[in-house]
């Protein structure tokens, strides 16, 4: 894979007065220079098989550096426990865990009922049973 374009290949060539007077007048710069004992490393064109590295680093994009601020602690107040809740399946108290952490990232209950494939009428009474608030309704 070539890196760079190489101009000795082009089909038409760059040829001017203009580029001509300049030309010549970098080759006596160049031959001063060597003269005065200078050095000329000629690189050519850089060869690589490998593809350009471009990575994206998201904590420093102003798109994604807002999901990794630090989040502000839960305090005992915010955190419900039920006293006691009468399961209808053994599975409640899952669910219940899955609604709550829904509902702390801001999620309503259509779209929770949605992900977890529920009814949003049993995310609901979960809700009530647990004592989960819902920040959006809908």
């Amino acid at each position: 894979m070539q890196r760079y374009h190489d101009t000795r290949s082009d089909p038409l060539p760059i040829h001017s007065p203009q580029l001509n007077v300049e030309r010549t007048n970098l080759e006596r710069l160049t031959a001063e220079f060597l003269m005065r004992g200078g050095e000329i490393q000629e690189v050519g064109h850089q060869m690589s098989s490998a593809p350009a590295t471009f990575t994206i680093n998201p904590e420093r994009s102003p798109v994604y550096a807002h999901l990794f601020a630090p989040s502000a602690p839960l305090t005992t107040s915010e955190v419900v426990v039920p006293a006691k809740v009468e399961a209808s399946s053994p599975d409640t108290g899952k669910h219940a865990a899955l609604i709550m952490a829904d509902t702390a990232m801001g999620n309503s209950p259509k779209w929770i009922a949605r992900k977890h494939h529920m009814s949003e009428k049993y995310v609901r009474q979960v809700a009530r049973d647990y004592h989960i608030t819902f920040h959006h309704q809908r």
